[in-house]
C-alpha cells in the first residue's frame, strides 16, 4: 500500500471517528498514562468516564490481566458499566496488559496504537474500504506484541 492511499485511510478514519472523544478507561494505570499522553501529543481529543459529555465513538479500554479472573469477563463487564458513555455504533477496543509487558521496552506502546488503529480501520470497513489485510509490517508488529504480553481485542 501506498503512503499516499494509506495517510488518505488514515484522514478517513479520523473524520469519521473523532467528531466526538475517544473514551480511555481501565484499570492498567500505566498503559492508561502512556496512551492519554500519546493521544494529547497527536492531538487525538480523548477523556474519561467522569468527565465524558457526549458519547463516545471510540471506546479503548486498557485492562490488566489477572490469574483468576477471564480477561474477557472483565472487558465485557467494564464495557457493560460505560453504556451510557459510548454510542451505539462505537468501535471498542480491549487491550490486555499481562505482567510481563511491564518488562517490554516503551516503543512498544507505539505498536499498541498502531495495532489499535488497524483495529479501528477493520470496523469502520464502510467507511474506509480495503483495509482488510495486514501489511507484513502490521504482522511482525502483533507478534511482538503477543511475545511481550499484550492482547488487543475489538467488540464491535
Amino acid at each position: 500500500m501506498s503512503r499516499k492511499k494509506r495517510a488518505e485511510q488514515l484522514r478517513a478514519i479520523a473524520a469519521h471517528v473523532l467528531r466526538a472523544p475517544i473514551l480511555l478507561e481501565g484499570d492498567a494505570d500505566e498503559l492508561l498514562t502512556v496512551m492519554r499522553a500519546g493521544a494529547r501529543a497527536a492531538g487525538i481529543p480523548e477523556t474519561d468516564r467522569a468527565s465524558a459529555t457526549q458519547p463516545a465513538r471510540v471506546v479503548v479500554l486498557a485492562i490488566q490481566r489477572d490469574a483468576r479472573r477471564s480477561s474477557l469477563v472483565k472487558a465485557t463487564t467494564l464495557l457493560r458499566e460505560l453504556d451510557g458513555h459510548i454510542a451505539p455504533e462505537a468501535v471498542r477496543i480491549v487491550v490486555v496488559q499481562s505482567a510481563r509487558s511491564k518488562l517490554a521496552p516503551p516503543k512498544l506502546q507505539r505498536l499498541v496504537a498502531s495495532e489499535a488503529l488497524f483495529q479501528v480501520a477493520l470496523a469502520l470497513a464502510n467507511v474506509v474500504p480495503g483495509q482488510n489485510e495486514r501489511t507484513f509490517r502490521q504482522r511482525v508488529g502483533l507478534a511482538t506484541l503477543d511475545a511481550a504480553g499484550f492482547r488487543i481485542l475489538r467488540f464491535g
